[in-house]
């Protein structure tokens, strides 16, 4: 089984490559990696570059690759570490460690793990749809391991997580077709979307798997990603922004929004996962077609996870081509999950 990919970010360190080094070879169930600090879901601070501003702000000096960072310790949304020794005594941090004690290092990394072990799941149960996706023609499953229900799959809409299980746990495990009215989450689960679980999955996988149809058919805007607007990157606003104001190929997109190949593909793959684009002028936004060739013949096009009905309309980029770009409206948070 492929082990989970979670992300760590470095922050005012002027070498990086002992930490590099101590974030691989400390995996056992997940691997760690290095990431930005934007892109981080958790982060080590050096305790040496950082400095009390006032009330729980702190300034940490720039680092080998990023700027400085002022840090609000009443709002950190994430696992965030210290390193020892801390050079402003005015600094009150609750999570340390020292890179130099490898009992400290592992005992922040199992912190870390366990305050992320949702999204360890997640990213876990990502890769067995992904690994099944050619074959999941039914509305719901249901993911069973040695008879215990694990998870509840709605393709397109809600899934629920058994969070007292590891990602071992979901390797073999039984999917079990039902209806639509079998896909209610127990209470005891965790909730999360479709959408998002193959949107942090397709993120930080490096296998090709944007459908080939895309890199030859015309593509059209289809919904606003169903995903938190957090996750959202400046690349993914800037395709919705062009395919809403009228639908391109592939190359007509990467003209028009400077991506190299590869990250357009990347983009265009986790915009596909959470139902935003279609090569299927009929199941484009109303308006989206206007002045468009088929895409391909019916016969050839997957159909999507996401059910046009489910979908909430974006309306805003119905605009014709040569328009002003109207500005990309912010998707809704998703209710509190358990």
């Amino acid at each position: 089984m492929i082990k989970p990919r979670l992300r760590m970010g470095l922050v005012g360190f002027p070498r990086e490559e002992y930490l590099h080094a101590l974030l691989r070879t400390r995996s056992a169930v997940l691997t760690w990696e290095h990431a930005s600090a934007a892109d981080a879901d958790a982060l080590w601070v050096n305790g040496e570059a950082a400095r009390f501003l006032y009330d729980e702000l702190v300034s940490v000096a720039p680092g080998a690759t990023a700027p400085a960072m002022t840090l609000d310790l009443q709002a950190l949304d994430r696992p965030t570490f210290f390193t020892l020794p801390l050079a402003d005594e005015r600094i009150r941090v609750p999570l340390v460690l020292d890179l130099h004690s490898a009992p400290s290092v592992d005992k922040a990394l199992r912190r870390a793990q366990s305050v992320l072990h949702p999204l360890v799941m997640q990213l876990a149960l990502g890769h067995e749809i992904a690994e099944r996706l050619p074959g999941l023609t039914g509305t719901t499953y249901h993911v069973t391991q040695r008879g215990r229900l694990v998870a509840v799959v709605n393709m397109g809409g809600a899934i629920g997580l058994d969070l007292n299980m590891l990602p071992p746990h979901l390797e073999g495990a039984e999917w079990r077709p039902l209806p639509r009215a079998a896909g209610g989450v127990p209470p005891q689960f965790f909730t999360t979307s479709f959408a998002e679980v193959l949107w942090n999955y397709v993120n930080r996988v490096d296998t090709e798997l944007l459908p080939d149809r895309y890199r030859r058919a015309t593509i059209f805007f289809r919904a606003i990603p169903r995903v938190p607007q957090r996750l959202l990157k400046e690349s993914h606003y800037a395709v919705l922004s062009e395919l809403g104001a009228e639908p391109h190929t592939f190359r007509q997109l990467q003209q028009n929004v400077g991506l190299a190949e590869d990250s357009l593909a990347k983009t265009l793959a986790v915009l596909y996962y959470a139902g935003a684009v279609t090569t299927n002028p009929r199941r484009a936004a109303k308006g989206a077609t206007r002045h468009v060739r088929e895409a391909e013949s019916e016969s050839e096009l997957r159909q999507s996870m996401f059910p046009q009905e489910d979908l909430q309309p974006f309306s805003a980029f119905q605009g014709r081509a040569g328009e002003e770009r109207p500005t990309l409206p912010a998707a809704l948070e998703p209710e509190t999950r358990r």
